[in-house]
């Protein structure tokens, strides 16, 4: 009966790291998302996408929820997002080249954000309501009958 005790508590105590690990990035996009016009256009939840998008990016991640790498990944993917000049881009980038493993797998860190973000929004469109702009002045023409051949005398 303690095993199971133990092993539920640290099982809970995973589900929470895991969670705690993922809240600077989740917050970030949040306010990204808020001004982001595409969002209010199709009517989307900031933080719906934010979690989408968190999501993707904590499945591409190597290692297990409550790894101790991960924040650490989480960190970086945050840093990214928030670049103001490419000095800044390229500072991050040498800051995580030994975390990705190299200069490139940083990079391809770095812009597959942008990936993740056009596929959750992706989702988000596609799970919309579609009383929405998006299907507005879409008129779909209708269906024609299919000509006979004229008659034969």
């Amino acid at each position: 009966m303690k095993k199971i005790i133990v092993l539920s508590f640290l099982a809970l105590s995973l589900i929470a790291c895991a969670k705690k690990e993922k809240t600077g990035l989740r917050d970030t996009l949040v306010e990204r998302f808020k001004e982001d016009q595409d969002l209010k256009d199709y009517k989307l939840d900031p933080e719906q996408v934010a979690d989408c998008v968190v999501d993707e990016i904590a499945s591409s991640l190597p290692g297990f929820a409550g790894d101790p790498r991960r924040p650490q990944f989480f960190e970086a993917y945050e840093r990214f997002l928030s670049v103001k000049s490419q000095a800044e881009a390229e500072q991050s980038l040498n800051d995580f080249t030994r975390l990705f493993g190299s200069p490139e797998a940083a990079r391809v860190a770095a812009t597959s954000i942008t990936d993740h973000i056009m596929t959750c929004m992706g989702k988000a469109i596609d799970n919309s309501s579609t009383d929405g702009h998006r299907v507005q002045g879409v008129e779909e023409e209708a269906p024609q009958a299919p000509v006979a051949p004229p008659a034969a005398k």
